[in-house]
């Protein structure tokens, strides 16, 4: 399913209004412009990153590439896949830095939403918080390949063709990483004991979608 092709042709054609302020120079439509997408970027880089603070250093990081390179944008693909081609490609060259190979450890993510969790409902949100852990922690021991494409088109609901053109390659490697990815994600939920826990889609792990990052 592809976010964009679902949207009115009415949100559309203000989403390209804005992009046109934007690359005008317009600073506050560009800001309209991410506000949408920023918080699965975000989301995003949580998946990618083990510590919270690498994740947002790298949602922001690639925010301001995107509004340095917004002039380039030339309406081939969509505004939303565009800028996750540049969270990609932000994440890829921070990783092949030093620094950036030491973020890549695999912890568990976001430890202050269990304290907000037992806050609000000790029980049933403190499982969910846990869970949605597991779920993240399983999702950053995938292979750096099968882990974007399962949390693009998983988590993300991104079709196909969109993973595809964030990942620059073709719509059948896609379906063959999404495949491998599913089985290796299955395996490593069964080993932390989360059986029952299913990816597809709309059907992708739904306590990772809810709430899994900070807006």
């Amino acid at each position: 399913m592809s976010a964009s092709s679902d949207r009115p042709m009415s949100q559309l054609a203000a989403e390209g209004a804005l992009i046109e302020r934007a690359k005008g120079g317009d600073v506050r439509a560009f800001e309209q412009l991410i506000a949408r997408e920023l918080p699965r970027v975000r989301r995003f880089a949580r998946s990618m990153c083990a510590d919270a603070a690498d994740a947002d250093d790298l949602a922001q990081e690639a925010m301001l590439k995107a509004y340095v390179s917004i002039g380039s944008y030339a309406f081939q693909s969509a505004f939303s896949t565009w800028l996750f081609r540049i969270a990609r490609n932000t994440f890829i060259d921070g990783r092949r830095s030093a620094h950036g190979k030491r973020r890549e450890l695999m912890h568990v993510i976001d430890p202050d939403a269990r304290e907000a969790a037992a806050d609000s409902h000790p029980d049933h949100e403190l499982q969910r918080a846990e869970l949605r852990d597991q779920l993240w922690n399983a999702l950053r021991q995938l292979p750096l390949e099968f882990r974007m494409t399962v949390v693009l088109f998983d988590v993300e609901g991104m079709s196909q063709e969109e993973v595809a053109a964030i990942e620059n390659t073709a719509v059948g490697t896609i379906k063959s990483r999404l495949s491998r990815g599913r089985a290796q994600l299955r395996e490593l939920l069964r080993e932390s004991g989360l059986t029952g826990a299913q990816s597809g889609n709309a059907k992708a792990p739904q306590v990772v979608k809810a709430g899994s990052s900070r807006p």
